[in-house]
């Protein structure tokens, strides 16, 4: 371990000489700082925080007795070894007895007498090192634990909808009693701009329980910090909900978002959103004393994120009131002559027709999604995909194994914000299906040859990032399981073979070029080490990078 020393002696010559006595760097000190009397001790110390401070006694201005009395509450980790001489010995064996002084030194020193004083301060230095990492690693695992258990009650509110059993599990996670507090829920998103985003998954795990800290600070002031906070994560939301007192100063007040209140919390969802080039949405719940509707506001709360595909800009939502009965006449139409259609075009592998149909299915929804309730837009979206399902049925296609769960539950509607994007994806999965049917669609190509093609034209359009099976198959609408058995049965390679071959061809093409680094090329290629980039370099090619840019005449 390595540590601070700090030498406090008004005269130059002693300071050196201490200074130059034991080969510190080698005990351990890394840094040695000093000064020529307690006053100026008192100054240095509070700035520099030494973990050991070797001082004389007597010295002008203020003595070393009185500097260490300034300092023993300052910094009470800090050990304090008197530098005395048999004269002043009293002063030293009085300060030890009062707890303030760990050890002395006598002058002139004895090397075999000091140097174990030295040693007896660095193991005592060890010692209390390790007990402080030692705490708060305790620490850590008991707020992770702590965590941890708060996620999972989350979980259970969502999945179970019934916390009856478990009002004085709520007690023990928030430290209050439960049936004496408020709850208020919130439910934080992203969409990525561009599906799916390799690099802003990993961001957004990483990074949403801060983002909703933040927008806590923003809409519940300072005084969040102190509110226990439950979080959940699961895929692209992030589940929540703050608890306070009934009678204490940080009560919430119901939710009334006013424009001021809005803007803020969207610069906060705005500003965090910007770098990764992600859109952050936050529906903020209702706020209640009974538990029992914790559940349902949560549900509440994720219903609000589809205000987003109302065109408002807005990224901040509240719980709605239960609107009356929708008006007559908003519902989408969505005719058995549509569904006919729909059918026809994918039977027949139309791809123009199938495009120009589900556009305007898309403009009618755009036009009327703001009258309708959500369970019509999401019925009227669930017919759509029942159409291409019953396709898929009649072509022997099992659903289940071979596409994603999300066309299944709809849950690919979280990766959207808006009706055109979200209609986009919609249509280029039918046309998918259409290639995987076995029908030949205009303009498409052959099936399998068409796939692969595709795939990797979206490796090399993100080949500088770590691509997994799991993001290309959500790019292409596949179970990942289904889409690693057609790496092995259609190219007799695995997706890793298949991905590293993209990267070694790419990075063949960056050698040629000689105004780009070896280092360069090595992260162009989406590797973060040289060593590995090398390595797997050579095992596809049986050259070196350098070989190879030397054989290929790029270098002399």
């Amino acid at each position: 371990m390595m540590y601070k020393l700090m030498v406090v002696e008004d005269e130059p010559l002693i300071r050196m000489g201490l200074k130059k006595y034991f080969e510190w760097e080698e005990l351990g000190f890394h840094e040695i700082v000093e000064a020529e009397n307690g006053s100026e001790g008192v100054d240095i110390a509070l700035r520099e925080r030494p973990d050991l401070i070797i001082t004389d006694i007597r010295m002008p201005l203020m003595d070393g007795l009185e500097m260490i009395e300034r300092l023993r509450k300052e910094l009470p980790d800090t050990l304090f070894v008197i530098w005395t001489g048999y004269n002043e010995f009293a002063y030293a064996q009085r300060a030890i007895r009062l707890g303030n002084v760990f050890a002395y030194l006598l002058k002139p020193l004895q090397y075999a007498e000091s140097i174990k004083t030295i040693h007896d301060c660095i193991e005592k230095l060890d010692l209390r090192r390790e007990q402080q990492i030692s705490a708060l690693s305790i620490r850590k695992d008991l707020k992770d634990n702590m965590k941890l258990k708060r996620s999972q009650f989350v979980k259970q509110l969502i999945e179970d909808g019934n916390i009856s059993t478990e009002i004085d599990v709520l007690s023990e996670l928030c430290g209050i009693n439960a049936e004496e507090c408020s709850l208020q829920p919130f439910v934080l998103s992203y969409v990525p701009s561009s599906f799916p985003s390799p690099q802003s998954r990993t961001w957004w795990w990483q990074n949403a329980e801060r983002i909703l800290i933040n927008v806590l600070h923003s809409y519940l002031g300072k005084g969040s910090d102190q509110q226990p906070l439950f979080t959940y994560q699961h895929h692209s939301k992030l589940y929540a909900f703050t608890v306070c007192g009934v009678d204490g100063e940080d009560k919430i007040a119901t939710p009334i978002l006013e424009e001021c209140i809005q803007q803020q919390l969207t610069l906060v969802l705005q500003n965090e959103g910007a770098a990764p080039d992600v859109h952050l949405y936050v529906a903020v719940g209702q706020v209640t004393s009974d538990i029992q509707t914790l559940p349902s506001l949560l549900l509440q709360s994720d219903k609000a994120l589809f205000q987003r595909f109302i065109p408002s800009g807005h990224q901040v939502f509240e719980i709605q009131p239960i609107a009356a009965e929708p008006v007559k006449g908003a519902a989408i139409p969505f005719s058995e002559n549509d569904k006919i259609k729909l059918q026809s075009f994918l039977e027949q592998g139309d791809v123009q027709q199938l495009q120009q149909f589900m556009n305007r299915l898309a403009i009618d929804s755009q036009s009327k999604v703001q009258q309708l309730s959500l369970e019509q837009w999401l019925s009227f979206i669930q017919e759509i995909i029942a159409v291409a399902i019953r396709f898929a049925g009649k072509h022997g296609i099992n659903m289940e194994e071979r596409y994603h769960e999300k066309l299944i539950y709809l849950s690919f509607l979280d990766d959207f914000d808006s009706i055109t994007a979200l209609f986009e994806w919609i249509t280029a999965w039918m046309i998918q299906l259409g290639i995987d049917s076995g029908e030949s669609l205009r303009n498409i190509g052959t099936t399998d040859t068409a796939m692969f093609e595709q795939i990797e034209a979206y490796i090399l359009q993100h080949i500088d990032q770590e691509i997994t099976l799991q993001m290309v198959a959500d790019r292409f609408f596949y179970n990942p399981s289904y889409l690693s058995r057609l790496f092995k049965a259609k190219l007799n390679k695995n997706y890793m073979t298949f991905v590293t071959e993209i990267r070694m061809e790419y990075a063949k093409r960056c050698l040629l070029q000689s105004n780009y680094a070896m280092t360069d090329v090595c992260l162009m290629c989406g590797y973060t080490s040289y060593k590995h980039f090398v390595k797997t370099f050579k095992k596809f090619t049986n050259m070196a990078p350098t070989e190879y840019r030397k054989q290929m005449g790029m270098m002399d």
